[in-house]
């Protein structure tokens, strides 16, 4: 009886412990991550709910890239009843919380108010979930893309790969893809036993790269 009464101390010290957010998937202590310096007016009516939803640090950028605002002149024309500026921008950026869970969350980044996410007004992401030992790699999820008998309707030209990131941190680009409709390019990274990730539809490596470093930089370094 004492050994189950230990036990179970045990376990609720563990849980409590997890749910602090104080240990990685594997048990060892992990400096956090204490969120974003700097919240554009885009996030800030969002950033409290989403806090209240998730133990993660939520991380943001400083800058959305160009091409997240300019509909492609190629391809398939995803876009349906969007204003557009006179020199063909979005008229603005409205954040729609689509996930909040206590280990995940995810942002979709929309040209109306109404749009949540929706193919037709939706042109990126941002994302942050917990790693635990069981999760798939990127690589792994996206394999699937590199097999010849993938064959979609249109492509990025660029490549599946690693890219270097600010701070030393290595992260994967996955490019887009189109078939009714086309998806985001993207970047995930790893932090503190968190993968992270933004989405840009057509975007390129190298705005991918930018999007991701503004949110990398824009960390704050003490909670």
């Amino acid at each position: 009886m004492i050994r189950l009464r230990l036990l179970s101390l045990i376990c609720l010290s563990c849980g409590i412990f997890f749910l602090c957010g104080c240990t990685a998937a594997n048990g060892q202590d992990i400096p956090r991550i204490p969120g974003a310096q700097t919240v554009l007016p885009e996030f800030q009516s969002l950033l409290p709910t989403i806090q209240q939803q998730t133990q993660l640090a939520i991380v943001l950028p400083t800058v959305i890239p160009t091409d997240a605002l300019v509909p492609s002149d190629s391809g398939p024309k995803p876009y349906l009843n969007v204003p557009i500026t006179a020199d063909g921008r979005f008229q603005q950026v409205v954040p729609h919380l689509m996930i909040a869970t206590a280990s995940h969350y995810e942002i979709s980044l929309d040209a109306t108010p109404d749009c949540q996410g929706d193919d037709r007004c939706s042109f990126g992401f941002l994302s942050g979930e917990q790693v635990f030992q069981n999760t798939p790699t990127v690589a792994s999820l996206y394999a699937y893309e590199l097999k010849p008998d993938f064959q979609p309707m249109a492509r990025s030209p660029e490549a599946m790969g690693e890219v270097s990131l600010t701070g030393g941190i290595t992260g994967t680009f996955i490019p887009f893809v189109c078939g009714a409709n086309c998806d985001t390019s993207k970047v995930f990274w790893e932090q503190s036993g968190v993968r992270y990730g933004v989405g840009i539809r057509y975007g390129s490596q190298a705005s991918l790269i930018t999007f991701a470093n503004s949110v990398i930089q824009n960390e704050r370094t003490t909670p």
